[in-house]
């Protein structure tokens, strides 16, 4: 072997070793990593930045920016409601998306499948109180296993097809893999389901970020014709939809009556008290009105709290002259007293409150200097997208233009990406600053060290070491060992790369032992999804990765017997195909 091969193996070896000990950050291990490699002479200049216009890692960042538009639909939370409704243990969720996602990934490459089913889980998991972190990593996994049972299942699978043509002149059956991959992607399932809750145990909750501020806020809204609060009695609308009424006005006069006596009308306004997110879905499940202002280009919220110093000390809201000036308008308060009487534009601002103010970024930062507020950190209360059905019949387009090769998959889902943005239902600089860079980061790092390997010939190296000792007369072993080598490599390398690498290696073992090519270029597609060990070898667990918090050795703590399960049943169905 050669100074570059020795010095590619020693680079992989000690980043895996610095990602295992988890006391270093992923992302500066691969760029460490990456400059080593450029040091050495292995990753030439050219191929540093590569890894950020490589494809893998566009597809990436396109699905959370996709993602994150798709959580925001109620078309999304309405499919979720509706297996929150028909399955409520664990388990049985766990089973429902993980099927779900591996029968999706059949027909769409995985990483479409993975962003299909991403949002539908987060959603799940909040309904059910179920920590994502126990149901991500099984999704992962389970999209990846349903991509062997057919030819768009994964880019490597076309890559092996176009092998098989340019050897014998025909391709693969679309369901062809299938005869190993659907043996191995059931009994992985059913490992996965099994093992997952138990892995995972000790996931409790799900670690959202901090928010600063209150729980509940008062705010004033209106009850439309059709919402279903019309027609009860306040105690029966404070119990059914978790809200706190605490005054009714009706055609501009108060409702005086004992509580229990009060029924809601359509046109009421209420002024009421309850969480920001919570009164949200009402509003966007046309229960309530008036909770926001007009969502035009500019306008943001900001909760901001009353100093001891400020001027707005006895103010009522509605004469606060710094707001009216600036267009400032107050949808929200959360105040210290115990007793809340009139409308809410005569409350009275005390010390300690803490106001939520809609407008222009300008606008809200000169008000609260003029009035001696303090802005609070960014509360993030999830945004309803309005157009939700043309956003997702706009990514089911370029989820099928990607199945069927008609366009790239970072093409359709950059299509989509724009669309979705013009649509009005992705806010693309509030995505782009709530991205995971750093898992971007890690995977463009690596791609050029995957190209080193396979540029410095270390791949080939050891494939042709490895086939010299090749049994020629036992071709399950043969199998069994290309299926091996494709596992061993596809940890490092992207799945493609190693199909791109190993499919000549098993075109020449083929050729040599006098085996059919079919077995091997199969363990070669089987093998190169087989990877279940670390965040990096395939995008779908780099995103996983970072929307659960999860460690780096996590993966093979669900990983590692779920490969071995995986390796024993494909080398059984390579004995009797």
């Amino acid at each position: 072997m050669t100074f570059d091969q020795w010095a590619i193996i020693v680079i992989l070896l000690a980043m895996l070793v610095a990602y295992a000990t988890e006391r270093f950050r992923v992302e500066l291990v691969a760029m460490v990593g990456l400059a080593a490699g450029h040091l050495v002479g292995v990753v030439p200049v050219q191929n540093i930045f590569a890894g950020f216009s490589n494809p893998a890692v566009i597809t990436v960042a396109e699905v959370l920016l996709i993602v994150s538009a798709l959580s925001a639909t109620r078309v999304i939370d309405d499919f979720a409601r509706r297996i929150a409704v028909h399955t409520t243990s664990e388990p049985a969720v766990l089973t429902m998306l993980c099927c779900t996602g591996a029968f999706i990934s059949i027909f769409m490459n995985n990483i479409g499948a993975l962003a299909l089913m991403f949002p539908v889980t987060l959603s799940v998991c909040s309904r059910l109180d179920i920590p994502p972190g126990r149901v991500l990593m099984a999704l992962s996994f389970a999209t990846l296993l349903g991509g062997m049972c057919s030819l768009t299942g994964t880019p490597a699978n076309l890559v092996v097809n176009q092998w098989k043509i340019a050897e014998s002149g025909a391709g693969f059956g679309y369901f062809e893999l299938g005869l190993v991959g659907g043996p191995v992607a059931l009994a992985g399932l059913a490992w996965i389901i099994f093992a997952a809750p138990r892995v995972f145990r000790h996931i409790v909750s799900h670690e959202a970020p901090f928010e600063a501020g209150p729980a509940d806020f008062l705010a004033e809204m209106h009850i439309p014709a059709h919402s279903a609060l019309a027609g009860l009695h306040l105690p029966q609308a404070e119990e059914r939809y978790e809200i706190a009424i605490h005054g009714v006005l009706r055609h501009g006069a108060h409702v005086f009556a004992r509580r229990g006596d009060i029924v809601l009308a359509p046109g009421d306004t209420v002024l009421l008290e309850g969480t920001l997110g919570h009164l949200q879905d009402l509003v966007e499940g046309g229960q309530l009105e008036g909770l926001h202002p007009d969502e035009s280009a500019g306008v943001e919220r900001m909760e901001i709290v009353v100093m001891p110093d400020s001027l707005l000390q006895g103010t009522r809201i509605s004469d606060v002259m710094a707001f009216i000036e600036r267009n400032v308008q107050v949808v929200g308060i959360a105040s210290r007293r115990r007793r809340i009487e009139g409308r809410f534009e005569d409350l009275q601002i005390g010390v300690g409150d803490v106001l939520v103010l809609a407008g222009e970024r300008s606008a809200l930062r000169e008000a609260a200097a003029d009035c001696g507020l303090l802005p609070l950190s960014a509360r993030r209360v999830p945004r309803r997208t309005r157009a939700a059905w043309p956003s997702v019949a706009v990514f089911a387009l370029g989820v099928v233009l990607s199945a069927f090769d008609v366009v790239p998959t970072e093409l359709a889902f950059g299509a989509v990406v724009i669309a979705m943005v013009m649509l009005g239902s992705l806010n693309l600089r509030g995505a782009l600053q709530d991205m995971n860079w750093s898992i971007v980061i890690l995977l463009a790092c690596m791609i050029p060290l995957g190209l080193a390997v396979e540029d410095t010939g270390t791949a080939r190296v050891i494939a042709n070491a490895l086939a010299d000792y090749l049994p020629s007369t036992q071709p399950v072993v043969v199998a069994t060992m290309v299926l091996l080598l494709a596992v061993a490599i596809t940890p490092f390398i992207d799945n493609v790369s190693t199909a791109v690498v190993l499919s000549p290696i098993a075109a020449g073992v083929s050729a040599r032992t006098g085996m059919p090519l079919e077995p091997l270029l199969i363990a070669v597609a089987i093998g190169a999804s087989l990877d279940f060990l670390t965040p990096f070898g395939h995008h779908n667990n780099a995103v996983v990765m970072g929307a659960a918090g999860y460690r780096f050795r996590d993966f093979p703590r669900l990983g590692a017997p779920l490969l071995a399960i995986s390796v024993c049943v494909a080398i059984a169905c390579f004995a009797v195909i």
